[in-house]
């Protein structure tokens, strides 16, 4: 195991269980996969290692579809990508981890040691850290813009957000809409970097739910008008966004046509646009915040061995996570059958 001063090797796998290449290494300086003493690999048989961090699940190519520890259980982490509309992973899933980093609410995800926060997904922006960083200014020639794809599933913001969109766009002709089934970019920065101002809309409204949506807004500088976090204004300054209620169509118009209005308007945002940039690339992406939960439960005294499953297995050996989960799905399903009827 690593001592306290020298490197801390982390097994950081996903649910998807590619043996190459950390999914976050665009996002780490040089595009090493390492951040501060945190070394990462995402070889999903690696066994030299001295924390596992599972985004999601544990890999599905694992022989018998779970993890036999080669560190503490304490030394294990969950990370959640998505909200509880969108996934249940399970009460005894999430129990067998030491720690657990997720913006799902405590009723959905209950677990003794949680950080409930937003989760550090990976940003689609386009940009590597080190062009990023490099970069001292982005012109901005072109006023403002969104991201919506053709997706209008019923038991998230999908539908709303789209038919938010197109009426704002009949009302603000200026908008430019980008996305799937839409208006098609090879990188996402071409729709955000020439703009002042951003359209972003997430797919879920709850305390923690700010996504990539936001945190690529921030990277390409432009100012969001955003729906979303309500508690959005813990994490970034005040003056970085400009929250609207797609509920309240005519409010949230009135609001950004004022915004647009005024001259000089994303020149006084600017620089606290620029502080709320710097937080999403040093705090709040995912290998620093996984650098600083390790650092601060470095020593734990316990001893390697255990084994965690994964969540189809959990539910398998667990009838009541089985039963929740399958109340959770078929009323999904009977939303939809609503919808679509």
């Amino acid at each position: 195991m690593a001592n306290s001063k020298s490197d801390i090797r982390v097994k950081l796998v996903t649910r998807w269980g590619k043996a190459k290449g950390f999914p976050w290494t665009t996002q780490c300086p040089g595009r090493t996969p390492r951040w501060d003493r945190c070394e990462f690999t995402s070889d999903p048989f690696a066994r030299d290692y001295d924390w596992l961090v599972a985004v999601d699940d544990i890999p599905r190519i694992m022989p018998g579809n779970r993890e036999e520890l080669a560190c503490p259980r304490d030394n294990t982490i969950l990370v959640t990508s998505e909200p509880s509309s969108v996934t249940r992973y399970g009460k005894s899933f999430a129990a067998q981890f030491g720690h657990l980093l997720t913006n799902q609410e405590e009723g959905a995800l209950p677990h003794p040691r949680a950080i409930r926060s937003q989760t550090g997904n990976i940003w689609f922006y386009g940009k590597s850290y080190d062009e990023i960083k490099a970069t001292a200014a982005i012109p901005k020639s072109e006023l403002i813009s969104t991201v919506c794809s053709s997706k209008r599933q019923p038991h998230t913001m999908h539908a709303r957000r789209y038919d938010f969109t197109w009426k704002l766009k009949k009302a603000l002709p200026e908008l430019e809409i980008f996305g799937h089934g839409v208006r098609f970019v090879e990188k996402k920065h071409q729709a955000l970097d020439p703009y002042q101002f951003h359209l972003v809309v997430e797919n879920q409204i709850g305390p923690h739910l700010w996504t990539e949506k936001l945190a690529d807004a921030f990277l390409a500088e432009t100012v969001p008008i955003y729906c979303g976090c309500p508690n959005v204004f813990d994490y970034f300054p005040k003056d970085s966004l400009i929250p609207i209620d797609i509920n309240d169509f005519e409010g949230s118009l009135a609001t950004i046509r004022s915004i647009l209005s005024r001259e000089g308007e994303y020149e006084r945002r600017r620089e606290a646009v620029l502080e709320a940039k710097r937080l999403v690339m040093d705090e709040y992406n995912l290998p620093a915040m996984l650098n600083r939960i390790i650092l601060d439960h470095e020593s734990t005294g316990s001893r390697p061995g255990g084994v965690i499953y994964n969540r189809r297995l959990m539910r398998m050996r667990h009838p009541a996570d089985f039963l929740s989960f399958a109340a959770w799905k078929t009323g999904n399903l009977l939303k939809s059958v609503r919808v679509f009827r």
